[in-house]
């Protein structure tokens, strides 16, 4: 951990405080020819002004990747609700994504392993968006290297579909299932796996080690699909499907709260009957805690959205390879404010010195500052580098106000610990 807290302070302090991110073009900027350059890592800003607008971007792969791209509010009024589309060079859709699992009603779209060259990703106000608003968009490029499961699990006996009174196979990720889907189609045979998953997590399901199942017949389209951890279990995500028939390219990345889940697998309508491998992997989820706390009415936290299940709903995370994004609010018109952060939380009460009622709460490696708007608002950013040794480092932050209001002359939001991850 000292190590990955050293590359974090070097990474992430030399300069990067500076926002990576980028203003969506003039309008109209929904096409091939007017779309916004937006680089892997930054995070675009833009306003949808009607159900009809659409914003494009411009990404430029010089090597094969995965693009995770997501949405979430912007500044101002949010729009509420989004479409994301992928498009290819010529502008062709490929694949889209309107409401992601557990973000509301904002968008989670990842793709298949994309050649080099160039992409574009448009948002499009959703069936629920409001007249009009803003939104944000982050994009991550990254490697789609999954080394295979070493634990292999079969399935269980049948029946195990939980929805049909049945008990789902219960498995640990990272791990292989092996089952076999005696029909095939939505009325045929279903195979569900029970996950539990101890805290924020990354879970990423595959089904391309099928092709090289040992045993035949194979099953040559499975589909793949997310339940929640109710009986009988609630559809959240899905159906994934291949990109053609007979690949066995069906798969899903997701960020999930800890919790019971069900992963289930059926075959596609006409598809053969037969074995298949299910692979799945988790990893580390990016997560976010808002502490209780601050003085003179200075507040910290992300935006959040106030539309959609679960609102109000805080979609930011600090997700490595790409920004993270903490609002401040109540800091006084064009308030001198300070973002106190660092590695590791305090309890420094500084009464004693003049502030009264106010508590330090971060061991700060670095001050940097900024100007709250006329609102008393502003936003910190932080570029945070794809580098696993990144992974569970956590960046504490705290804003201090220099208004002048107590002898001390400052006062102090309110704490937020983030912990980087997928």
């Amino acid at each position: 951990m000292v190590r990955a807290l050293a590359v974090f302070a070097l990474a992430v302090f030399a300069g990067s405080w500076l926002p990576a991110q980028v203003a969506e073009g003039p309008e109209p900027n929904d096409s091939v020819a007017t779309a916004t350059a937006l680089g892997c890592g930054a995070e675009a800003l833009g306003v949808l002004a009607n159900a009809d607008d659409a914003d494009w971007y411009r990404l430029v792969l010089t090597a094969p990747a995965v693009l995770r791209c997501e949405t979430g509010p912007g500044a101002g009024g949010e729009i509420g609700d989004t479409t994301l589309v992928l498009l290819d060079a010529g502008g062709a859709p490929l694949a889209a994504n309107d409401d992601g699992v557990g973000v509301g009603y904002y968008s989670r779209l990842t793709t298949k392993t994309l050649p080099a060259g160039t992409w574009f990703v448009a948002v499009h106000a959703g069936p629920q968006a409001l007249a009009s608003g803003s939104y944000s968009l982050d994009v991550r490029c990254t490697s789609s290297t999954l080394v295979a499961p070493t634990t292999i699990v079969n399935e269980g006996a049948e029946p195990n579909d939980p929805r049909l009174g049945g008990t789902a196979t219960t498995v640990l990720p990272t791990v292989r299932c092996n089952g076999v889907l005696s029909s095939t189609g939505v009325g045929g045979d279903w195979d569900f796996y029970r996950v539990i998953l101890f805290g924020e997590t990354f879970l990423q399901a595959r089904v391309s080690a099928t092709a090289t199942h040992p045993t035949t017949p194979r099953t040559d389209d499975p589909v793949l699909y997310l339940f929640d951890g109710n009986s009988p279990p609630q559809l959240l995500a899905g159906p994934f499907r291949g990109t053609a028939y007979g690949l066995d390219d069906a798969a899903f990345d997701l960020r999930l709260p800890g919790g019971i889940y069900h992963v289930a697998v059926r075959g596609y309508e006409g598809s053969i009957a037969g074995r298949y491998y299910l692979d799945l992997h988790q990893s580390l989820g990016a997560s976010v805690t808002t502490h209780a706390g601050g003085c003179g009415g200075r507040t910290l936290g992300l935006r959040a959205t106030a539309v959609g299940p679960g609102a109000p709903l805080g979609l930011e995370r600090p997700v490595l390879g790409t920004t993270y994004e903490l609002f401040g609010s109540g800091l006084g018109a064009f308030g001198i404010t300070l973002h106190v952060v660092g590695f590791q939380a305090t309890n420094v009460d500084l009464t004693p010195f003049g502030a009264l009622g106010c508590t330090l709460e971060v061991v700060w490696v670095d001050l940097p500052g900024q100007l709250a708007d006329g609102l008393g608002q502003t936003t910190f950013v932080v570029t945070l580098p794809d580098s696993v040794s990144l992974l569970g480092a956590t960046l504490e932050s705290q804003l201090a106000v220099l208004d002048g209001s107590n002898p001390l002359g400052v006062t102090l939001s309110n704490r937020v610990s983030a912990v980087a991850g997928n």
